[in-house]
C-alpha cells in the first residue's frame, strides 16, 4: 500500500502529524516588480552531452548556502486520548515508557512544532518554501547555513494552499541566493539534486534524475492545482520547501511530498513544485496583496475517452468536453455550449482537463482569452472574458460523481425511454426548463449501461441534436450512421455527456 506524505518534518503529538495550514498574511505594499529586480534567472539549457561528470560539488556549492532551516510552531487544542492510536504508536515505538501517555497533558492548548526547509531567492531575504511548512504557523524562525547559532524571525508574506507555495522574508542583507532555472525545459533523465534538512539532518544533498514532469494525478493537494516534477533524488520529511536543482546548480523545483509506504521513508518517488510555477505564484501573491487571484470559466468538464473521441469524429483523445455550463458564468455569456470540445486555449493545444484547469487558474481574472472549440464537427474560436474564482463557486472541473449505472434497453439496444410527462417531472423534481425523454430502464450488460446511462436520467440531446419527445429521439437514432452515439443527459440538477458504442 502506498501513502502520499508531505515532506515537512513535524514532531509527534500523540503520534499525529502536523496538519496542513490554510491561511496567509497580507503584504499590500509589496509588488513583484520590486523583487524581480533582485532575483537571478537563467533559462539556458543544461548541456546534455560533454563527458563524464566526476563531481557535482560545483553545482551544490552554488545552492547549499541559500538553503535554510525553518522552525515553525502553532498552538492547537489538545486531543482526547485514543486507545487504538496509542496501541498503534506503541507498536511503532516499542521502547517508549509504559506511562508515556499518562504523562501527556490533557485539555488546554498544546504547541505543535515542525521542521522544514526554505530557499533564499533574493539577497535581501525573500525565501521560497511550502505552504504546509509555514502557512498557518503562529511563529516562524530560521537559521542560515553560514551561521547556525543566529536565529531569524521570518514574516509570512503570502501563502497559497492550492499550490502549496509560500513566500516568507527575513530582515537581512547581502544573503547568498539561488539562480532560478527554467523548469519548462526539463527532460526525463536530466540530473536532479535535492538539498534540504531531511529528518533533521541539515544541509543534506541527494542525487537522482527527473523521473517525470507534469504530474497532475497524484492528489497531494485536495482541490488544488498540481503540475509536479517527479524525481528519484531522495526526499524525506524535512526536505519540504528546500531546493531541487539541475546539474548547473539552478533552482528547478521546490520539494513538497513523497509517495511512501507506512514507514514515511523515501522509496524513490518524490514530487516538487516546478520553479516556473512557484515564481508565478510569488508574483501573484505580491501583486495580489498576499493572495492569489485565479481565472474562472464556469463549466463542468470531462476528459475524452476513445468512445467519445470516436463519436465526435476525432482520431485522438486530445481536448476536453464541456459537460455543463453554469448559469450567469463567463462561459454562458460567451456562448459556450454543452457538447463543445475545447481543443485550444489562448493559442496552445489542450491535452486534458487537469492541464486546462491549471491554465485557467494561471490566468488573471478579467483577461479575455480565446478558446478553440469544435462544435458539431466545425472548428471555431470563442472569446471569453474570465471571471474571478474567488467570487464564484463553480470552477473548471469534472462533473460530480454519480452512482454506478445499472445496465440495458429499446431506443438503442437495452435502453427503454418514454416521454417525460408532468407527473414524472414533478416526482423527479426536474426543472421545467429541462426538455428531453426519460430513461425508464437500462439492461444489465448493455453498452449504454457500461457508458453510464441509468434509469431516471433525462436524455436531452442525441448526436448533439435536441430531443423533446420519444418520436424525435427515435428519428435521430434511426438516422444515425456512426459507431458511437453521443448522449447529453440530465440527472439531479447536473448535466453530463455519455458516449455509447453501438457496434463491437
Amino acid at each position: 500500500m502506498k501513502l502520499i506524505q508531505k515532506s515537512h518534518l513535524p514532531l509527534f503529538v500523540f503520534g499525529f502529524l502536523l496538519a496542513a495550514p490554510s491561511h496567509s498574511l497580507r503584504a499590500d505594499e509589496l509588488k513583484y516588480a520590486d523583487l524581480e529586480k533582485k532575483i537571478s534567472v537563467d533559462k539556458n539549457p543544461v548541456p546534455a552531452e560533454g563527458g563524464v561528470v566526476s563531481s557535482y560539488a560545483p553545482a551544490l556549492s552554488k545552492v547549499m548556502p541559500a538553503v535554510v532551516t525553518i522552525f515553525s510552531s502553532k498552538s492547537v487544542a489538545a486531543k482526547e486520548r485514543n486507545p487504538q492510536q496509542e496501541e498503534l504508536f506503541r507498536r511503532m515505538f516499542p521502547d517508549i515508557p509504559e506511562d508515556f501517555f499518562e504523562r501527556q497533558p490533557e485539555g488546554g492548548d498544546q504547541k505543535e512544532e515542525g521542521l522544514g526547509s526554505g530557499v533564499i531567492i533574493s539577497a535581501d531575504g525573500y525565501i521560497l518554501t511550502n505552504n504546509h511548512v509555514v502557512g498557518d504557523a503562529d511563529e516562524i524562525k530560521l537559521t542560515l547555513p553560514s551561521d547556525k547559532k543566529k536565529e531569524y524571525v521570518a514574516t509570512l508574506i503570502g501563502a497559497d494552499p492550492q499550490t502549496d507555495v509560500a513566500l516568507i522574508k527575513i530582515d537581512a542583507k547581502d544573503l547568498p541566493h539561488v539562480v532560478i532555472g527554467d523548469s519548462s525545459a526539463l527532460q526525463i533523465g536530466d540530473v536532479a539534486l535535492a538539498v534540504g534538512n531531511p529528518l533533521g539532518l541539515e544541509q543534506t544533498a541527494t542525487i537522482g534524475i527527473i523521473s517525470a514532469v507534469g504530474r497532475s494525478d497524484v492528489n497531494i493537494i485536495e482541490q488544488g492545482y498540481e503540475n509536479f516534477i517527479q524525481t528519484d533524488a531522495a526526499i524525506n520529511r524535512g526536505n519540504s520547501g528546500g531546493a531541487l536543482v539541475d546539474a548547473s546548480g539552478r533552482l528547478i523545483g521546490i520539494p513538497t511530498a513523497i509517495q511512501s509506504n507506512f514507514s514515511g521513508g523515501n522509496i524513490g518517488i518524490g514530487f516538487a513544485i516546478p520553479s516556473n510555477m512557484a515564481l508565478n505564484i510569488v508574483q501573484r501573491l505580491l501583486d495580489g496583496g498576499g493572495i492569489v487571484k485565479r481565472g474562472f470559466l464556469g463549466v463542468f468538464l470531462r476528459d475524452l475517452d476513445t468512445n467519445m473521441a470516436k463519436a465526435l469524429g476525432q482520431d485522438n483523445t486530445n481536448g476536453v468536453l464541456v459537460a455543463e455550463i453554469g448559469e450567469k458564468t463567463p462561459a454562458e455569456a460567451a456562448g459556450m455550449k454543452p457538447g463543445d470540445l475545447i481543443v485550444g486555449y489562448d493559442g496552445k493545444p489542450v491535452q486534458g482537463m487537469q492541464q486546462l484547469r491549471l491554465d485557467i487558474s494561471n490566468t488573471a481574472p478579467g483577461s479575455e482569452v480565446v478558446f478553440e472549440i469544435i462544435r458539431k464537427g466545425e472548428k471555431t474560436d470563442l472569446k471569453v472574458k474570465l471571471g474571478d474564482l474567488e467570487d464564484n463557486q463553480l470552477a473548471a472541473s469534472g462533473p460530480s460523481s454519480r452512482p454506478k449505472a445499472p445496465k440495458d434497453a429499446d431506443l438503442i439496444e437495452g435502453v427503454i425511454v418514454d416521454d417525460l410527462d408532468e407527473e414524472t417531472r414533478s416526482s423527479l423534481q426536474v426543472d421545467k426548463a429541462v426538455k428531453g425523454v426519460l430513461v425508464k430502464s437500462v439492461k444489465d450488460g448493455a453498452a449504454a449501461a457500461e457508458a453510464g446511462l441509468r434509469p431516471g436520467m433525462i436524455i436531452t440531446q442525441i448526436d448533439q441534436s435536441d430531443v423533446t419527445t420519444l418520436d424525435e429521439a427515435r428519428k435521430v437514432v434511426e438516422g444515425f450512421e456512426g459507431d458511437v452515439l453521443l448522449l447529453q443527459v440530465y440527472l439531479a440538477g447536473r448535466r453530463d455527456i455519455l458516449a455509447v458504442p453501438l457496434k463491437e
